[in-house]
């Protein structure tokens, strides 16, 4: 007698990896960043977190060593950048007063991986427009301000802004040296005050002046003294081809470069160009 029942089939194999490329995209950013899923493949394996076939195809391709260099280098970068570049070239000053108040490093990039404001980032140089790094981190970590803003620090002399306003501080200062020096620029800017210039771009930020003077070895554009007793101090932030150049101005300066339609704009604008900060 012939039996009927033929040997077990075989498992399905995976289809191909025939993603499109944003799926490719979003696949490779979250092996890149996200820790649970990427433990989830060396544990479990791909066909216990594949969406689909499709993404099967590609997870089962994968070496779990590799995947972890990468993942390690993709951070490392991130931190460190080349040629001094990254988040801890960028924010010395954020990252000491996080610090003081236990964000370190492997706890910030674990968050920052997480965040809305890391999404806005183009990660990766095919896709597509985003901002850069150093803003979607200083926005990111603005976030995180009330933290290392209060209680009993040395940052109680600054006001209780001591983070959001370095934070502000070293992010204009990055942006700007980037968006006049890097050609072709890679990214977009949402920050508004960010102003463009006849040679460059510039932006007015206010900063308790009790910072201001712990922020040596910078340029003071407009010559203007810190006026005793005020509680913020308008500051102007000037970039051209020329150079990077920070310091306090005049309430008035500061309004007719950000105030629409304000009288003396041109006549201001044209006192700075002289100098070489327009």
């Amino acid at each position: 007698m012939t039996s009927t029942t033929g040997p077990s089939p075989e498992p399905a194999a995976a289809d191909p990896c025939e993603l499109d490329a944003d799926e490719l995209t979003d696949l490779l950013l979250r092996l890149l960043t996200d820790d649970e899923f990427r433990n989830g493949l060396a544990r479990d394996g791909a066909s216990a977190i594949a969406r689909n076939r499709a993404e099967l195809g590609c997870l089962a391709t994968i070496d779990q060593d590799e995947l972890e260099y990468t993942a390690r280098r993709f951070r490392g970068n991130l931190w460190s950048g080349d040629a001094g570049a990254g988040i801890s070239a960028a924010f010395p000053r954020s990252l000491e007063l996080l610090a003081r108040v236990g964000w370190n490093r492997e706890r910030l990039l674990a968050a920052f991986l997480r965040s809305p404001e890391f999404t806005q980032y183009r990660a990766l140089p095919y896709t597509g427009e985003g901002i850069s790094l150093e803003e979607a981190f200083g926005r990111f970590a603005t976030g995180l301000s009330g933290d290392a803003n209060s209680g009993d620090s040395p940052d109680e002399a600054a006001g209780g802004h001591a983070l959001s306003s370095t934070l502000a501080h070293e992010m204009l200062m990055a942006l700007l040296t980037a968006l006049v020096h890097e050609a072709p620029v890679a990214f977009r800017t949402d920050l508004a005050q960010i102003m463009p210039t006849t040679h460059g771009y510039a932006a007015v930020h206010h900063h308790p002046p009790a910072l201001l003077a712990t922020w040596r070895g910078t340029d003071h554009p407009a010559g203007q003294a810190v006026e005793e007793g005020r509680e913020l101090v308008p500051c102007l932030y000037s970039s051209t081809p020329r150079g990077l150049a920070f310091g306090p101005v005049s309430p008035y300066t500061a309004e007719a470069l950000t105030i629409p339609g304000h009288p003396a704009a041109d006549e201001v604008r044209q006192a700075l160009l002289k100098r070489g900060l327009w």
